[in-house]
């Protein structure tokens, strides 16, 4: 059985196991260096009395605390996927992969950039592949996405709104999209006719007239995806109410 070791002092020490406290000396001790307080130690005994002690190497605690922490990982993600539901679970996943991977402007239509939500959510435009993602809007995406535990965690009729949170991130996302694409418009029209000519003419050579009339499929099935997740939370919410 697993010990600690609770005093050591010259040749005599204590370890406590199992609820019990074991005085021990250095003749039952199995390792090759000394034995010092708070090391944790196998314990040997025989008819309650201990028999030996060997100290337990530091690498296998440290896989056995790993292996802990993943079977607990693990529980605890089995039962976040069955109190959301496979399909919530799917479309988190999807989500996931849309926002961290996928580009959401198509090729050609603007300089040719891969743009996902977490380059925008890191305030990158147009510019977003040349420097790539930060850790910013990498976050953002994670908090979102972990936003799936929300009804587990907190048994609240509110929780499942939680699920709007991956909705709430790609607006976020797109506003400063929006915005930049809005202005274009606007100062075309401000224009008139030479505006309406010049958008043409750039329509014409780059298949778009800015990002935001570039979006690709990716941009459209992550609107599908964080829509249906707002949808669902909104539905459960009612059903709680």
């Amino acid at each position: 059985m697993r010990g600690t070791i609770i005093m050591w002092s010259g040749d005599k020490g204590v370890v406590a196991a199992s609820g019990q406290r074991y005085d021990f000396d250095i003749n039952h001790w199995q390792g090759t260096t000394a034995p010092a307080a708070n090391m944790t130690v196998e314990v040997a005994t025989s008819d309650g009395k201990l028999t030996a002690l060997t100290p337990v190497d530091e690498a296998d605690l440290a896989k056995e605390k790993l292996a802990a922490i993943t079977g607990e990982g693990s529980k605890y993600a089995r039962a976040i996927f069955e109190n959301v539901g496979k399909d919530v679970a799917i479309a988190y996943g999807v989500f996931l992969i849309l926002a961290l991977v996928v580009s959401l402007i198509s090729a050609g239509g603007f300089d040719d950039d891969s743009i996902t939500l977490a380059d925008l959510l890191s305030g990158k435009l147009a510019r977003a592949a040349l420097g790539g993602g930060s850790g910013k809007g990498t976050l953002l995406v994670l908090v979102a996405t972990a936003t799936m535990a929300v009804p587990y965690l907190w048994k609240h009729r509110f929780a499942p709104c939680a699920f709007a949170a991956p909705l709430l991130f790609t607006i976020i996302g797109f506003w400063p999209l929006y915005k930049q694409h809005r202005a274009q418009q606007e100062a075309i029209e401000a224009m008139g006719d030479f505006g309406q000519m010049m958008g043409q003419m750039a329509e014409q050579m780059v298949g778009a007239s800015g990002p935001f009339d570039s979006l690709g499929v990716g941009a459209y099935l992550l609107f599908a995806t964080v829509t249906y997740l707002a949808f669902k939370g909104v539905m459960r919410f009612l059903a709680r109410s």
